[in-house]
């Protein structure tokens, strides 16, 4: 067998980097570029040498200067560093306040957001060189440091704006829509296969990652939730919710719904983390676990139902 692909990029990236005067590691610096060209050319493994050298240069001298910069603090906030995801929240309502100054607030919560699913499903530079040794993949929208973070990170709340503010105003210009007819109820066949997918469900989640899985474990024995269903799945994983018993029980003296969590910001408290990491958590798992079965999905659009993290203009104005 030959050599990765993207061993061709190897030079370049280390005499850039020399150039630069930088400590960061090659192996780094050339995941980050090789991700840049699969993403521009739409190819799994492009032909290196037939990408423009200079753009190239350009584009590992860019990754370059931001992991000098920005390498650090993308650090941090995958860490979950709550003093950096504060900073960070400061920057886009600052970013969102000259476009949206009343929501201002509520724009960069939502931004927050995005961005945390966006760290939480990529490559931090100190797993790049291990990822690049595995298998060069990403999400599609993988913070990359071809642009410096703070830039990309406020593009992310300016599109949000944008986007809501052009949406406003083709519901004010479309027709009046009819009534939505109430969807058709579940059959019974659905229903019992999904009960069925209960137990594998339960199995997927224990095998997630070790902070995705605290979250699920700790949003399913959440107050609110059926107290029969509660009862039921701590019967069926009493491994998995072993942690929320004990918690509850050390509040009330009985794993009961008086100590179980009503808030992300309470099961945050409960992790050491902040409450949009949880819900970036829940997303990323959520999303995963949907995908693998169409009765998951259904499992978890009953027990997790969807919460949109901002309510648009027109909820706010009719209620």
């Amino acid at each position: 067998m030959g050599a990765p692909w993207h061993e061709g990029l190897r030079p370049l990236c280390a005499d850039v980097r020399d150039l630069a005067g930088s400590d960061a590691p090659v192996e780094t610096v050339l995941f980050f570029v090789a991700r840049w060209c699969q993403k521009e050319t739409g190819a799994a493994e492009p032909d290196v040498a037939a990408v423009d050298q200079d753009l190239l240069a350009d584009v590992a001298a860019r990754v370059v200067r931001n992991l000098e910069d920005d390498g650090a603090r993308v650090g941090r906030l995958v860490a979950g560093d709550a003093g950096a995801w504060s900073e960070l929240r400061r920057l886009l309502r600052a970013s969102a306040y000259s476009r949206a100054d009343a929501a201002a607030g509520e724009y960069a919560d939502e931004a927050l957001q995005k961005i945390a699913i966006v760290l939480l499903t990529g490559t931090p530079p100190s797993r790049a060189a291990a990822q690049l040794a595995e298998a060069l993949e990403g999400p599609k929208n993988e913070y990359i440091f071809t642009s410096p973070f703070p830039f990309w990170a406020c593009t992310v709340v300016i599109n949000l704006i944008v986007d809501d503010k052009r949406r406003q105003t083709r519901q004010r210009e479309a027709p009046p829509l009819r009534a939505a007819t109430k969807p058709d109820c579940l059959d019974a066949a659905t229903l019992e296969r999904a009960h069925e997918a209960l137990p594998a469900l339960l199995d997927a989640i224990r095998a997630l990652p070790r902070v995705q899985r605290s979250v699920m474990a700790w949003t399913l024995a959440r107050r609110g939730l059926d107290p029969v269903v509660t009862e039921r799945l701590r019967e069926m994983a009493p491994d998995l919710f072993a942690e929320t018993v004990a918690r509850a029980a050390s509040v009330t003296g009985a794993p009961d719904e008086a100590g179980a969590p009503v808030t992300d910001a309470d099961i945050a408290a409960r992790l050491g983390t902040t409450a949009r990491l949880v819900a970036a958590n829940r997303s990323v798992a959520r999303c995963n676990l949907s995908a693998r079965d169409p009765c998951w999905k259904l499992l978890l659009d009953v027990l997790l139902p969807h919460k949109s993290t901002r309510r648009s203009h027109e909820e706010d104005h009719d209620g």
